[in-house]
């Protein structure tokens, strides 16, 4: 299957990075507060193909990057951290400058900015910053950000250990109520339908219901040796967790149940041993394909029906990969970076479900093994007549079952007390005297 790629220079560092459509990408990065000349950005980039574009010829089609749209932020504000968006909403992590957090007087860390989904313009407008943590130290700061499906619910969580994880509503930006984590949270999701807000630390995991802001379930004990990284719904029920080895290179998937209201570890896998750690990780919305960065800078591509490990784009960034999506048709596969680059990977169609030559391969083996067992089974009872030694034997276990039961008739009909009698069968009494 062939694989198209392009690569696009943002022209400053990208930290987030969120797909509007399905060929309509979301980026947000900047130079910080440092006078450096590198503003901070939230741009809007569309995904052509060459061809469609008006490509010479077959030689140069292929997959390209375009600016449609972008808006500059403060450039005395920290560089964004974390961004999420649906259906007209954007909710954007970013500090105001530091002198203005060591003051008191506020810092709207969470940026709220709307669109217009009917138009291909996607023209961003301001619409409120929000300061919930009240914090005045400048390191700390919006990590993750994830809003529901359906737009009416939005996760935050801040840097700070213990970690406040706060549900907010993003029509009116308030707080609905906040959890508080004892431990880092590392990464969290809502579930498709809404109904459960996930987050894992390093080494567990806590589903809480939306609904009650209760726990429904948790697990502690994880592997000892797996560094908990990412988690995504596969759907209401099944999530996979990413983890690196703790001793040792590696990369480990684990897919959890959820049923009848608890938490089990259905399956895990060692996926590679090649990679040491976890950057970033999306699943698609089929749930068949997740996409994993890397501490090399690289990207994999699993499949989740057997978590094996498919296609490899090994260093295709030149610096860490801060965030990678999958595009909600499973298209495209977007990674952004710190060194000002953005890299889509067009995922052919069917990709997820496919075979690799190994797996053909081993099914072929399979077959071939199986077929050779058989024949080989079916010679030894020709050669050895046992097809006609079986059916005498069922032959003489009937006849033997029949006599058995001819018998038992003979034997009732003799000495029943009701029904007809033959003049043999009947015995007279003696006359009394």
């Amino acid at each position: 299957m062939k694989f198209e790629t392009c690569t696009f220079n943002a022209e400053y560092p990208v930290y987030g990075a969120r797909f509007l459509e399905n060929d309509v990408l979301l980026i947000a990065g900047g130079g910080g507060e440092g006078k450096n000349g590198i503003p901070n950005m939230l741009s809007v980039l569309e995904v052509e193909s060459c061809s469609a574009a008006g490509a010479a010829d077959a030689a140069s089609s292929g997959i390209s990057l375009k600016k449609v749209n972008e808006y500059e932020l403060e450039s005395q504000d920290d560089s964004p951290t974390a961004l999420d968006a649906t259906n007209g909403t954007v909710l954007l992590g970013c500090n105001e400058n530091s002198a203005k957090v060591e003051s008191g007087e506020g810092n709207k860390h969470i940026r709220k900015f709307t669109y217009d989904p009917s138009s291909r313009k996607f023209a961003l407008s301001f619409a409120e910053g929000i300061d919930f943590d009240k914090s005045t130290d400048p390191n700390e700061y919006t990590k993750v950000i994830n809003i529901s499906h359906d737009g009416l619910m939005a996760a935050i969580a801040s840097s700070t250990e213990p970690t406040k994880l706060r549900i907010i509503n993003p029509a009116d930006m308030s707080e609905e109520y906040e959890i508080e984590s004892s431990r880092e949270i590392k990464d969290l999701q809502f579930s498709p339908n809404g109904k459960i807000i996930s987050y894992i630390t390093k080494d567990s995991l806590e589903l809480i219901s939306t609904v009650t802001g209760k726990s429904l379930s948790r697990i502690l004990d994880f592997n000892p040796n797996w560094n908990l990284s990412k988690i995504r719904f596969i759907n209401d029920s099944s999530i996979v967790i990413s983890a690196g080895l703790i001793k040792g290179s590696g990369i480990v998937l684990i897919a959890v149940d959820f049923k009848s209201g608890k938490c089990t570890i259905a399956k895990s896998k060692l996926v590679t041993k090649k990679f040491k750690g976890i950057t970033s990780m999306d699943v698609d919305s089929k749930g068949e394909l997740a996409a994993i960065s890397t501490n090399d800078n690289s990207v994999i591509l699993v499949k989740l029906n057997t978590f094996q490990m498919g296609k490899v784009f090994n260093q295709i960034h030149g610096f860490a990969i801060t965030k990678v999506t999958i595009s909600p048709n499973s298209r495209y596969v977007a990674s952004v970076s710190a060194a000002n680059t953005v890299h889509i990977i067009s995922v052919p169609n069917g990709y997820a479900l496919s075979l690799s030559i190994s797996e053909v391969l081993y099914k072929i083996f399979t077959r071939f093994v199986i077929v050779v067992v058989f024949a080989l089974l079916l010679q030894h009872i020709i050669e050895n007549d046992l097809h006609t030694k079986f059916s005498k034997y069922v032959l003489d276990i009937r006849d033997k079952r029949n006599r058995t039961n001819s018998t038992k008739d003979d034997y009732f009909q003799q000495t029943t007390l009701v029904g007809n009698y033959t003049r043999a069968e009947t015995i007279q009494e003696a006359p009394l005297d």
